[in-house]
């Protein structure tokens, strides 16, 4: 295990973060370290665009972009503490659905389906 990693762990548990978002960050800031094929210290915020650009070219769910965007936050700004900056790395923007609305048939059939009351 690298030193950053085993100082991030230590970080995060400082932070009393539950084990299973331990692990959760340091996979994620793995994966972006062998994407690059260096020290996530040796990178820096243009990097993180473009890997963040990567995940969503890949379709990638917004969860996974949250997480992602999350654990590089931590890394950069609790462990190597540097400058983050909120403004150029946001979450992206939460996915609205419709509500599901029933048709006159549904409808009628819902209510007449309790036939003997």
């Amino acid at each position: 295990m690298t030193a950053l990693r085993q100082r991030m762990i230590d970080d995060m548990r400082i932070r009393n973060l539950s084990p299973r978002t331990i692990t959760a960050y340091v996979e994620k800031v793995a994966k972006f370290a062998r994407h690059f094929g260096k020290s996530p210290e040796h990178l820096g915020p243009e990097d993180i665009r473009t890997y963040l650009l990567g995940l969503v070219d890949a379709r990638r769910a917004r969860s996974t972009l949250v997480q992602n965007v999350c654990a590089l936050r931590f890394l950069y700004k609790v462990t190597l503490r540097r400058p983050w900056q909120d403004q150029v790395l946001p979450f992206p923007k939460k996915e609205r659905h419709l509500p599901v609305v029933l048709s006159r048939e549904e409808v009628r059939a819902l209510l007449e389906a309790p036939g003997g009351l």
